[in-house]
């Protein structure tokens, strides 16, 4: 299984688009892997985890043809995940000759019933096959399964409005957990229950080295340990498995090589746009 790191950064960026505090000027004057652009993930260049605003640029900087997109799996629908306008794109006079005329959507039934909105005005054009996602329900999308998890995201205590994936291919599992808090009880309890194995984990870590609370909807170093223990004492991840961080705000201090020394100690790399995974 190939997966890419489009993007890495929460819904400011990094260096935040407006923002001059020292971590942000500092990642101007370093760059490289201290460019982060709005988060995104694509695997074997056909499926995608979520749309930010950045995704025309993603696909220019990493050589990826849009038309041969299979299908796009959305988390929730803040706007640096979920971009409309950009989807209105697929089709009619925006895009010609694709490989893949009809676009997979997966996303809960609250953002396809917003999506049926944004895109009404190109509904002969914008040909969409929506696949529901509810939690704890697998669902089978050409060679890949996929089991949505409830997220703790945006004060939404039941996890009905965000989701995160457990996606399977062809022997490898990945779990890709972003945007959430810490997991509620009842994944750990499902993932325990089904014996689950995750070839490669990543978790999001927006507060980075700021102190999440248990009930907050993004994770930093504190509960991303907290989270990978979980996992190794079910059996869910081992010495083989491949664990990162993923999905950075500024005001985490996320400066890539320092928070990289503070990923290793607890056994995740960090990481940034554009590296590429063989799973």
């Amino acid at each position: 299984m190939k997966f890419q790191y489009l993007g890495t950064a929460a819904a400011e960026g990094m260096p935040a688009v407006f923002c001059n505090c020292e971590v942000c000027a500092t990642a101007r004057e370093r760059g490289g892997k201290n460019f982060r652009t709005r988060s995104q993930s694509i695997i074997n260049d056909e499926l995608l985890m979520d749309f930010p605003p950045d995704s025309m640029m993603h696909f220019h900087m990493h050589g990826i043809r849009g038309d041969k997109i299979k299908y796009i799996v959305f988390t929730h629908s803040h706007s640096d995940h979920y971009y409309a306008t950009d989807l209105l794109r697929h089709g009619g006079c925006y895009a010609h000759n694709m490989a893949e005329e009809t676009l997979g959507i997966v996303c809960s039934e609250q953002l396809w019933e917003r999506m049926q909105k944004d895109l009404a005005g190109a509904k002969k054009d914008v040909i969409l096959e929506y696949h529901v996602a509810k939690p704890f329900e697998s669902m089978t999308l050409g060679e890949y399964e996929l089991i949505p998890f409830p997220a703790r995201h945006s004060g939404d205590s039941e996890g009905k409005l965000a989701l995160f994936y457990a996606l399977k291919y062809q022997g490898k599992t990945i779990l890709y957990a972003h945007d959430t808090g810490f997991f509620f009880e009842e994944v750990f309890d499902y993932i325990k229950e089904k014996g689950l194995y995750f070839d490669m984990v990543s978790l999001d870590c927006t507060n980075a080295h700021l102190l999440s609370k248990p009930t907050g909807s993004h994770m930093g170093l504190n509960h991303n340990a907290e989270v990978l223990e979980k996992l190794r004492e079910m059996g869910a991840v081992d010495e083989k498995t491949v664990c990162y961080v993923n999905h950075f705000s500024h005001n985490g201090n996320p400066l890539h090589d320092e928070l990289s020394e503070s990923a290793a100690k607890i056994g995740f790399n960090v990481s940034y746009d554009g590296l590429t995974l063989e799973i």
